[in-house]
């Protein structure tokens, strides 16, 4: 059949034999979801690289993990195995890994950290090698938007106290306004932290913006995001202020 050979095919090279590094690389980029993810683990295990554990980490925690998932990743000990690819990798040449790679590893060491609990932490790599990872995320070079300015005036104009691209130092983020001693962000989110328009007009978060989230509400922050197409909406200052007032208030009561 067909569709049963389409299948087979996302398995196995022409050659008969396991996907070459290429090929696993591009079948962990266009995996749709953590089931894909686990089924390419388990498949591969034996020829994972660096890459490929990094990769695979990286989409795993922009998934929703289900309670179904848990049993699976203890199964397939997907934690360690990646643990020991990418902590040997780092011992041998951390010059292999790019800034934006270790700031991905940075973000997988936070969930493995804030959300697997007691299970993670016997994952996390080195305090060296975590110190590392922390540094690039810390280092990452952040822009201003003009988006971002004026929501940062409005929002001035009705609360004092926060500050903006404030360091979160346990996480390594950089918070577009943050109210350090209420545990208070405001993100604001242009149009490259969604996705395209569903058939409805919708406009969902995209991975690395809902992992940001995630990964700050587990870290004790209370998060509120300012949609681009919400704010262009308002015609006046006044209209902005209220918006942001409405929404802070509740938190800050």
């Amino acid at each position: 059949m067909r569709g049963a050979g389409s299948r087979d095919e996302r398995h196995t090279s022409a050659a008969g034999g396991q996907l070459d590094a290429k090929q696993l690389s591009g079948r962990i980029s266009h995996a749709s979801g953590a089931d894909e993810l686990l089924r390419l683990f388990a498949a591969h295990s034996a020829s994972l690289n660096h890459i490929h554990a990094a990769n695979l980490w990286n989409k795993l925690g922009k998934q929703r993990i289900e309670r179904r998932h848990e049993g699976r990743l203890e199964q397939l000990a997907l934690l360690a195995d990646c643990s020991r690819v990418i902590s040997d990798s780092l011992a041998r040449d951390p010059s292999r890994w790019s800034e934006e790679a270790r700031s991905q590893l940075h973000q997988w060491q936070l969930w493995l950290s804030l959300e697997r609990g007691a299970d993670g932490q016997q994952h996390l790599l080195s305090e060296s090698q975590r110190k590392l990872c922390c540094d690039a995320m810390q280092g990452t070079e952040v822009t201003i938007s003009r988006l971002q300015r004026s929501v940062a005036a409005a929002l001035a104009a009705v609360q004092h106290g926060f500050e903006e691209e404030h360091l979160e130092p346990r996480t390594g983020y950089s918070l577009d306004l943050a109210l350090p001693s209420s545990r208070v962000a405001v993100e604001v989110d242009g149009p490259s932290h969604f996705l395209l328009p569903d058939g409805r007009g919708v406009r969902k978060p995209n991975g690395p913006t809902l992992l940001k989230r995630r990964l700050l509400r587990a870290a004790g922050w209370r998060v509120i995001s300012v949609p681009f197409y919400e704010w262009d909406g308002f015609a006046t200052a006044n209209g902005q202020q209220t918006y942001l007032e409405r929404a802070v208030a509740p938190l800050l009561g």
